[in-house]
């Protein structure tokens, strides 16, 4: 956007083309074979730039999953005159004062200046290139409506159109005799805007310092009749094109159409540039806005605005800035753009009035772009063309103004049925999509070969504040027509570049149109179709991560340095509660007679506090279980944060009353895996707004509620390579005098690692006689009995003593059985569904003997459905794997991949399943590899799984 500040004006334009002075004849391009032709598909693309540009509420959950509602701040804009910092208007305190109801009707003392259109890759509103892109939009949904039904863009288009110019409604402010008392045509200010590289969302006055987004307005005190005509342009056409599906907001636009541009007559004068988008005189633009009205009203009155001449034959309508009299004429060598339409003018008036004069301007500026011979042949003044033969008028933009001689010269077909500036615009069009010497496509997102770095803030979804940063654009820009080649064929695909790869809703305006016309005269008849379920989803993001590495550590400390991510970008955001627990575990400590409070925590290095809006907050120690675990807060809550974060603190343990240090950070939850370098690690929970978005808590440790170990003997370790548990049985008290199976169980973890009870299952073997119907209940357990689960499961084949066994788990919050812990007591009940009674004397697990707990080998306990205790009746197989099923259904389908996704993410804890169902690849870790692999089996690229690679 830096170019605009070297504004080329229209009276010094003929001295920077170069003009042709030898005959030159156009030459039809070849189209390459592997440039793909479609001009259905351009046009569908071609709106989605715009989807990217809006600007205001109502853009979360559009079109584009990565833009959303920004500049909100645009909604109370400071009804002041504008003070140093460009807060407020440019409006004078005594015009506020004269017209404050009419400003600020419900006396809030600001402005509703929301909505509208983005710029460029910036996000200024500015005036001319936005009525410009409306009206030029508008103009080409005129002239080839049935283009966009046919290829489904109708609804599209017209909620682009709506966009624009319900914003031009809203910026126009009516007395009660609806005449205009003020019009705003800029929000925003271009030197301040571009000091930011960073999406919309993240660009406001809440978040940054010296961010201001004043409101430039015309009125008699500031005219803008260039400004005034434009929008009024654009309501007319809007008018056009709306009346018939919704007359009364077709009206409306009318109706203050013409509002404005009586008020442009009356007050004449350019409105306030800044150094960008300045005009050079405002006639085209009042001529624009006058054969519009004409066609919309049918009064001759508008065209008499243009043309009309004194008594002499010297014109002193609009025309008069081009043509002195009427016994000379103009040849037009530049095209319809934002600063000067005439280009447009002359493709609506010459069919109005038509004159030798107008069809003569309308034509002779077809011919200098397409190099077809004038009619007159000693004309040899033509347009450069490139050494492919691509017409370039300036290599500033030189996409822009080329599509926008395309959809003159289709227009000039319609109204004269004259096919060869057609097809040239059609060659032209075929050279942008590829067929050109780069082999490059200048439509954003159009094929695998197109310009893929726009300069666009947005798309581009930097962090840093850098165009450089990241290397590869997060998002694509779909449809976006980039600068394009120069005279030499020669394009740079390069963020940085505002020349080659500059973007702006005045570069895809007259392109829309193109297409729809190419798509009217070529693209139906060759069979062009638009993409089918546009746009793709682009992929899943991990919005919120968190790494951490190790400083130092020694035997009275641990450094650790952590950095959070936000990087949400489905849309970007702010948020302003994010918090992490670092879980850390002191037992070591409590075993040499220390407690928590010989514990302090020191943060060394902040740097939201050292760069951004303050310190984190630090809590803790917090005791988490009673296992010796806590953690510690670091609390960004009320901080600003979007990016990344880094704090560095340290756990620090003080020496014992014999001056040994204790500290082992072996045992700490959150230590597990951490080195010298950053390291993703899930043992670091990251909350936003106090719900917990990447990493897991540890689960709570149970520690055994009657010690069974003597605490002044140290066992001998034994290595184990499984779970090993082990269960203690209780025959029930009214055992005898009931008809119901009553027990009680405890279960121990006699290895050395600690066991997720949630993986852990016991099996009573029995038999159940008659029964037909059973009904398990838990009437205690030490850890809740809401956490005990249960299910009965019959036996194939029946053996001496059981047909069926009474399978007990635990639920998830049951939490982890430490090395030499045990539940605790759990006394369950197996009851007839017909209340009859069991002969217990048969069965399997039954111990009548035991009246304390004993152990039972004849009850069977699993972990992960690995038998960790006891000897089943039955021979048991390894339950077979069946790789990809993630939630037990026996199935592999699209519920699984998503099962997949969810855990690669972290939305996820566990599968269902044993984690080997979703291992793939057998390469012992559950990755985005086995992701791709599923995607594969699914679509039937691969038949069998698991995958083994080398």
């Amino acid at each position: 956007m830096q170019k605009k500040l070297l504004i080329i004006k229209k009276v010094q334009v003929i001295l920077l083309i170069i003009c042709m002075t030898a005959s030159i004849l156009s030459v039809p391009l070849n189209v390459s074979a592997e440039t793909e032709v479609n001009f259905a598909k351009a046009l569908q693309l071609s709106l989605y730039f715009y989807d990217a540009n809006k600007c205001g509420e109502g853009i979360t959950g559009g079109r584009l999953e990565w833009r959303g509602d920004c500049h909100v701040e645009d909604k109370e804009i400071p009804l002041i005159p504008m003070t140093e910092e460009f807060i407020g208007t440019n409006l004078s305190q005594d015009y506020i004062d004269k017209y404050r109801d009419i400003f600020d009707p419900d006396g809030n003392g600001t402005l509703d200046l929301s909505g509208g259109m983005h710029d460029a890759g910036d996000h200024v509103k500015f005036g001319l290139p936005g009525t410009y892109s409306a009206s030029t939009v508008g103009w080409g949904y005129y002239e080839f409506r049935d283009a966009y039904e046919k290829v489904g863009a109708k609804d599209h288009v017209e909620d682009i159109l709506r966009w624009f110019n319900d914003f031009y409604l809203k910026a126009t402010f009516l007395d009660d005799d609806g005449k205009v008392i003020a019009y705003c045509y800029q929000v925003g200010e271009g030197n301040i805007d571009h000091n930011f590289w960073n999406p919309p969302e993240l660009q406001n006055s809440t978040y940054l310092l010296d961010f201001a987004r004043p409101a430039y307005f015309a009125t008699p005190e500031t005219p803008a009749s260039d400004q005034c005509a434009g929008a009024a342009a654009s309501l007319t056409i809007n008018y056009l094109n709306f009346k018939e599906e919704d007359p009364e907001y077709a009206q409306k636009c009318l109706d203050t159409a013409i509002a404005l541009y009586e008020f442009a007559r009356e007050n004449r004068g350019l409105g306030e540039s800044g150094g960008f988008y300045g005009s050079s005189y405002d006639h085209d633009e009042l001529a624009w806005a006058a054969v519009w009205l004409n066609i919309a009203t049918g009064d001759m009155e508008y065209i008499d605005h243009i043309v009309e001449i004194d008594s002499e034959g010297f014109y002193t309508g609009y025309m008069q800035r081009i043509i002195r009299d009427t016994g000379n004429s103009w040849q037009n060598i530049w095209v319809h753009c934002w600063d000067t339409v005439w280009g447009g003018v002359f493709a609506k008036l010459a069919p109005i009035t038509n004159t030798e004069r107008d069809w003569y301007i309308f034509r002779w500026n077809l011919e200098y772009w397409s190099g077809i011979p004038h009619e007159n042949p000693n004309d040899t003044t033509f347009l450069a063309q490139s050494p492919a033969g691509y017409s370039v008028v300036n290599a500033y933009g030189s996409a822009r103004y080329n599509t926008a001689a395309q959809l003159c010269a289709l227009v000039y077909r319609k109204y004269t049925d004259r096919e060869d500036f057609a097809d040239w615009a059609k060659d032209q069009m075929e050279y942008i999509m590829g067929n050109n010497p780069m082999d490059r496509s200048y439509i954003v997102g159009y094929s695998e070969n197109c310009a893929k770095h726009p300069h666009h803030r947005a798309a581009h979804g930097s962090k840093t504040y850098s165009m450089l940063d990241p290397e590869e654009h997060r998002h694509t820009l779909w449809g976006a027509l980039v600068g394009g080649p120069d005279l030499d064929d020669f394009h740079v695909d390069e963020t940085p570049d505002y020349v080659y790869n500059e973007v702006a809703i005045d570069y895809n305006a007259a392109f829309v149109g193109a297409c729809a016309g190419l798509y009217h005269y070529y693209g139906e008849e060759l069979g062009h179709k638009p993409i089918e379920n546009f746009p793709p989803k682009e992929e899943d993001v991990e919005e919120f991560l968190l790494e951490a590495k190790v400083e130092q550590e020694n035997k009275e400390r641990t450094q650790v340095t952590i950095k959070v991510y936000n990087d949400t970008c489905h849309p970007p955001r702010f948020v302003t509660g994010m918090m992490t627990r670092y879980f850390f575990n002191i037992s070591e400590l409590l075993d040499a007679g220390q407690t928590i409070d010989d514990m302090t925590v020191e943060v060394y290095y902040d740097e939201n506090e050292a760069s951004y809006d303050g310190p984190a907050t630090l809590r803790g120690p917090v005791k988490y279980d009673n296992s010796g675990t806590y953690y510690v807060e670091l609390d960004w809550t009320g901080r600003t944060i979007y990016g990344t974060r880094e704090i560095q603190f340290a756990l620090v343990s003080s020496q014992d009353s014999n001056y040994n240090s204790n500290w082992n950070p072996e045992n700490d939850y959150s230590r597990e895996g951490l080195g010298e370098e950053y390291i993703k690690t899930d043992k670091i929970p990251l909350y936003v707004d106090g719900e917990r978005v990447f990493g897991n808590e540890p689960l709570k440790v149970i520690p055994s509620p009657t010690p069974t170990l003597d605490p002044n003997i140290t066992p001998s370790p034994t290595p184990e390579e499984t779970p090993s548990l082990e269960v203690s049985y209780k025959v029930g008290d009214a055992e005898s005098a009931t008809k119901d199976i009553w027990a009680s169980i405890r279960i121990k973890n006699t290895g050395k690692k600690p066991v997720d009870l949630a993986k852990v299952k016991v099996r009573y073997w029995y038999t159940k006689d008659s029964a037909t119907s059973q009904e398990f209940m838990c009437d205690y357990a030490h850890m809740g009995e809401e956490l005990v689960t249960s299910k009965f499961v019959d036996l194939e084949t029946p053996v001496e003593n059981a047909d069926n066994y009474l399978e007990i788990g635990f639920t998830d919050d049951a939490g982890i059985l430490g090395p030499g812990a045990n539940t605790g007591e759990i006394q369950f009940r197996i009851i007839k569904g017909d209340f009859e009674a069991y002969d217990s004397s048969n069965d399997y697990s039954y111990m009548p003997d035991a009246k304390e707990f004993t152990e039972n080998p004849c009850m069977t306990a699993y972990v992960n459905s690995v038998l960790a205790y006891g000897i089943p009746p039955v021979e048991e197989e390894t339950p077979d794997i069946v790789y990809g099923d993630l939630n037990g259904d026996n199935e592999v389908n699209s519920t699984d991949l998503t099962l997949l996704k969810r855990r690669i993410l972290r939305k996820i804890d566990k599968f269902d399943v044993p984690d080997t169902h979703g291992d793939l690849n057998i390469d012992g870790s559950i990755d985005s590899f086995d992701l791709t692999i599923m995607k594969r089996y699914i679509l039937r690229k691969i038949t069998k799984l698991p995958i083994i690679t080398d």
